[in-house]
């Protein structure tokens, strides 16, 4: 019997090794001593007796015993040998009792690594069981400002509260979606049922994630938790048996499997990419004004939802959309159909949709981050529906995203913000800093810079608390918001210029919402759309730009001529792809470099900019500075990466 199950071990062991040599990978387990050869580290702290997974045993802690193991620890010798006589009594007393010693171990970057207790890790292994005992000693590596050192610090910051070892990410800023998700933050204090619960929970969601998908890594099993609980609240979640968690998961599969958590965004830059024939291709080209375009198929009249969180008659982001839908309607009359909701709320968001596509609307455009869970949950159910977010950097492939490249804008006021200015400084309003935003303060900055080298930006923010605020903004000239309400023209907005207790308005960038959401409804309805669905695993973006037509730049008859000229040559060299706000090297605050002196930089690094143009005064404020409705937009879409 004991026998026959080393011989069983000893032959996964040894297929184990043929697979490695096959690979080029190495054929035992690692030795930590080897992996930190040469490297720094910051101390050593012990843990105590913990469980630990045996997903995560990566090595030995050094090579004596090497030889005798596969990669995952099975057995490799004879079964005549003193190492398997060992392993055959070891294994006896599991079955009979049950190994009760602990193994010793060290942890270095979330992976354990045994030094004593070889055998014992083995059957585990042998026998597939989730965890074991271990005395553990953490290996501290040094501390450095990258992205790795900074995942780990989050790590270190969750296992002191939890001392769950086993929930891990590939990203930063992880912890604090798992911790937003339960509805904590990182100041939370801890009941031992709540660590037991997550703890069940996530055991439950990987046993069904590995059935579904097969023995993954750590992290991307991490990742698809994530993105579990940001679609169904974890509280719904960890009420539910394992079978029935396992049915959610068939739910959102397309969501949540390894492919589409390792895909990113794909960002489409021009309504021109979504292309559905040859015709359509060359129709725009031929100068023949009498030959109509494909008719869009007018059998069924195509119903459009728009979500609003705000009211439309008080908000400008609101108003500014419902334009854009009041756009739509006069232009396509007799194509589509639109409905509008407004003051819809994070917790009415589900309910106010499901209620749109009960109503027959098949299209549903849900216009604020805060409503992006619960169109995912919807979209989930109603494959057939065409949902969409306003938002950027969601990776959801299930709801499409939508967004304008504000900055080629901001650059263009920069250069009339740094023509007109008689001063050296000049003031910038945003926002919050999310996704998108500090693109458009460094794109403003450069165009400034352009044709004022000496000139400086100061920046204020409009979403953090009061006691940060700058109670008189004393610049003659500011660019401040850029959406009005319909309750007339606010002031100020745009670029304008005050002296004298008088404001005088320069130039503003309007979003024409109505041709974005025009184009996307005409993909839908000629079947465009079904182009690209499907074609990747990647999760899909327009972002359109002054090229598409989306974005206009609105002059006042106060603007000189000359002026007015320079930023209409600047807007059709970006409009035909001659040039780039963001093209050549660009430094920050801190002199360091950004880009290349022939290239551009590249879409992800515009959208997650967490750096300041070297003109500008200020800095981004911290989560804490930030107001309750900023906090919770910058949790959705922020930039930032801290742990409070």
């Amino acid at each position: 019997m004991l026998i026959e199950e080393y011989r069983k071990a000893r032959k996964l062991g040894n297929m184990q090794y043929k697979k490695a040599v096959s690979k080029g990978e190495p054929p035992h387990p690692q030795a930590l001593d080897e992996l930190l050869e040469g490297k720094k580290t910051a101390g050593r702290i012990p843990l105590g007796t913990v469980e630990i997974p045996m997903n995560l045993i990566a090595g030995l802690k050094d090579t004596s015993r090497q030889s005798a193991l596969s990669p995952d620890f099975l057995p490799l010798l004879d079964e005549d040998s003193e190492f398997a006589g060992k392993w055959m009594r070891l294994y006896d007393s599991q079955m009979e009792e049950g190994i009760r010693e602990p193994v010793i171990a060290y942890e270095y970057k979330n992976r354990f690594y045994i030094q004593e207790g070889s055998k014992r890790v083995s059957i585990m292994k042998y026998l597939k069981m989730p965890t074991i005992q271990a005395v553990v000693t953490r290996v501290l590596p040094e501390r450095r400002n990258t992205r790795e050192s900074r995942k780990y610090e989050e790590f270190q910051a969750f296992y002191q509260r939890t001392k769950l070892n086993e929930i891990l990410f590939s990203g930063t800023g992880s912890y604090s979606k798992l911790l937003k998700a339960m509805g904590k933050n990182w100041d939370s204090q801890w009941q031992e049922e709540e660590i037991q619960r997550l703890k069940t929970v996530f055991y439950h969601f990987s046993a069904m994630y590995s059935s579904m998908n097969g023995q993954q890594s750590p992290e991307t099993t991490g990742d698809a938790f994530l993105r579990c609980i940001t679609i169904f609240p974890y509280e719904e979640l960890k009420a539910k048996s394992s079978s029935e968690i396992g049915k959610d998961l068939k739910t959102m599969k397309e969501e949540i499997e390894p492919k589409a958590l390792a895909s990113g965004v794909e960002h489409v830059a021009e309504p021109k990419e979504e292309t559905s024939s040859f015709v359509t291709k060359i129709l725009p080209s031929i100068n023949l004004p009498n030959l109509p375009l494909p008719p869009i198929n007018t059998k069924k009249r195509l119903k459009a939802a728009f979500i609003y969180d705000g009211s439309i008659d008080r908000s400008g982001w609101t108003h500014a959309h419902e334009l854009g839908r009041l756009q739509v309607e006069k232009r396509f009359k007799n194509d589509f159909a639109t409905t509008a909701f407004e003051n819809v709320g994070q917790d009415q968001a589900e309910a106010v949709i499901e209620e749109a596509v009960s109503q027959g609307n098949t299209v549903i455009f849900t216009t604020t981050p805060i409503q992006m869970q619960a169109a995912v949950k919807t979209a989930l159910k109603y494959p057939e529906v065409f949902f969409f977010n306003c938002s950027l950097n969601y990776p959801y492939k299930s709801v499409r995203t939508y967004y304008v490249r504000a900055y080629e804008i901001r650059f263009l006021l920069g250069l009339i913000a740094g023509t007109m200015s008689e001063e050296n400084v000049i003031g910038y309003e945003a926002n919050y800093p999310i996704y998108g935003n500090v693109a458009n303060i460094n794109a403003f900055a450069a165009g400034v810079q352009m044709v004022k080298p000496q000139a400086k930006v100061q920046l204020y923010w409009s979403g953090i608390k009061d006691e940060f605020q700058y109670k008189h903004k004393k610049e003659t000239i500011l660019l401040a918001k850029e959406t009005v309400t319909p309750e007339g023209a606010e002031c100020p907005y745009g670029l304008y210029c005050q002296s004298g207790g008088k404001v005088v308005r320069l130039a503003t960038g309007i979003v024409n919402w109505g041709k974005f959401y025009g184009r996307i409804l005409e993909f839908i309805s000629d079947g465009t759309w079904k182009t690209l669905t499907g074609r990747s695993k990647r999760s899909l973006n327009y972002w359109w730009g002054i090229s598409a037509k989306v974005l206009e730049l609105v002059y006042s008859q106060q603007l000189p001529r000359g002026c007015k000229k320079l930023a209409e040559e600047f807007r059709r060299f970006i409009a035909w792809g001659e040039y780039h706000p963001f093209q050549g090297i660009l430094y920050d605050q801190e002199g360091r470099a950004h880009g290349t002196e022939d290239g551009v930089l590249d879409t992800e690094e515009i959208i997650t900019m967490n750096w300041l143009h070297e003109n500008v005064i200020g800095s981004i404020p911290s989560k804490s500075e930030l107001t309750e409705k900023a906090q919770e937009l910058v949790e959705l879409q922020g930039i930032l990466e801290e742990i409070e």
